[in-house]
């Protein structure tokens, strides 16, 4: 048999083996730092060391939690639905009626519902129907519409801010399409083409549906699904005043979402209103007719701030300076947003406000469970480490990480 022969190595030597000059050149430097021998903080999990990180955790969300859930409870709020105001309530003739116990939700104090009886509001609430003449504040059109008016007691009095939310449930802000049907540029006062503008994220509501070929503006699902029940301010009956509150942009809106809006710069024989705007512009965008000024419309900014789950809230007035005196209220609303097609409600809310928002118990709950959970394994260590089975623990010290390097030692 023949004899293999050698191969050579890169460097034409017959070995295959680097020459000896070529090592020091590819040898990483001997420092600490290329030979991974800096030194590392080690956690060495001891009995007392995981006892009191246990306890600081349990005193951290115990008492986060307990004070979470204090101020949940220092809120004073009145939740009334409506959905069925236009079908349920009397209309006409000063007839009222009272308002089913299990539409109205409440939390005020119980001695303030003991020193005043007659202000309890799942008691005392009323609702009933009337037809008058209203105006539009944002298309500065007039016409008869069917009004809610709802009667409730404040047995206490309300300590500002007070906030006034409308409340919906089983709507899907959420929905993937439905997010997207809106036209950015539109919002922002461009007038985007026809050309753009249809086929675009807003079809299907991307031109006039009756087939003018106008473009709708705003376009979009969004937009034409927006909440449009509007509501005056709560009047005080004893007193006969209103309790003035603010829906103005930067007062129920934030200030920054005014940099998303513009004045438009379509002309008024190009667009046509969303269909479901029809009630304040039932002819279209007219010379008699106002513009939709986005820009200023804090309800409209605050609708487009789209929800995250299917059972919302979002604020259409406020107070931040005057306490609500404990009396009897009354809150006209121009029903127009129907909920029922969807199985759906709606509700108003007035509320205090606290420096965690509005009444929410859970956040509260959930630290003081992890709270009580930290506890119950700091006592179960407590137990098991120092009562029931102690034991003698090593010397971290004979740990190899504390033990010195042959390079520390001078050794190689």
């Amino acid at each position: 048999m023949a004899p293999r022969r050698r191969r050579g190595g890169r460097d034409g030597s017959q070995d295959g083996n680097s020459s000896e000059t070529d090592a020091p050149k590819n040898r990483p430097p001997n420092t600490a730092f290329r030979q991974q021998r800096m030194r590392a903080w080690q956690c060495v999990l001891t009995p007392k060391l995981i006892v009191s990180i246990f306890t600081v955790l349990a005193a951290i969300y115990l008492g986060f939690g307990a004070y979470l859930t204090y101020l949940a409870f220092t809120v004073r709020d009145i939740s009334i639905d409506y959905t069925d105001c236009l079908r349920n309530a009397p209309r006409g003739n000063g007839t009222k009626e009272p308002i089913p116990p299990d539409n109205i939700k409440s939390h005020f104090t119980s001695k303030a519902l003991a020193d005043h009886p007659n202000l309890d509001p799942k008691k005392m609430s009323t609702w009933h129907v009337e037809e008058k003449n209203v105006t539009f504040e944002w298309s500065g059109v007039t016409a008869p519409r069917n009004i809610c008016v709802i009667s409730f007691p404040i047995p206490e009095e309300l300590p500002a801010p007070v906030s006034f939310y409308y409340h919906l449930d089983n709507f899907y802000q959420n929905h993937r399409r439905y997010v997207n049907s809106f036209n950015a540029k539109q919002l922002l006062g461009d007038a985007v083409s026809k050309d753009v503008i249809d086929g675009s994220t807003c079809k299907p509501l991307d031109l006039d549906p009756r087939g003018s070929g106008k473009v709708i503006y705003p376009c979009g699902v969004v937009a034409n699904s927006m909440f449009n029940d509007t509501f005056s301010n709560p009047y005080n009956e004893q007193n006969s005043t209103d309790y003035v509150m603010s829906n103005k942009a930067g007062d129920i809106s934030w200030e920054g979402l005014k940099d998303l809006y513009g004045e438009t710069k379509y002309s008024r024989a190009d667009i046509v209103p969303p269909p479901n705007w029809e009630a304040a512009w039932p002819n279209g965008y007219t010379n008699d007719t106002k513009l939709p000024d986005l820009k200023n419309w804090a309800d409209f900014q605050n609708w487009m701030m789209l929800a995250a789950s299917p059972d919302f809230y979002k604020l259409v007035r406020k107070n931040e300076h005057d306490a609500m005196k404990a009396g009897n209220y009354r809150i006209e609303i121009v029903d127009n947003f129907n909920t029922t097609v969807y199985n759906g409600h709606k509700s108003i809310v007035l509320t205090t406000i606290t420096a965690m928002g509005a009444r929410n118990i859970w956040p509260g709950i959930i630290f003081l469970i992890v709270g009580g959970i930290c506890l119950i394994l700091d006592i179960y260590f407590v137990l098991s480490f120092f009562i029931w089975k102690p034991r003698k623990l090593g010397d971290p010290s004979y740990l190899s990480w504390n033990q010195p390097s042959a390079a520390q030692t001078g050794s190689t």
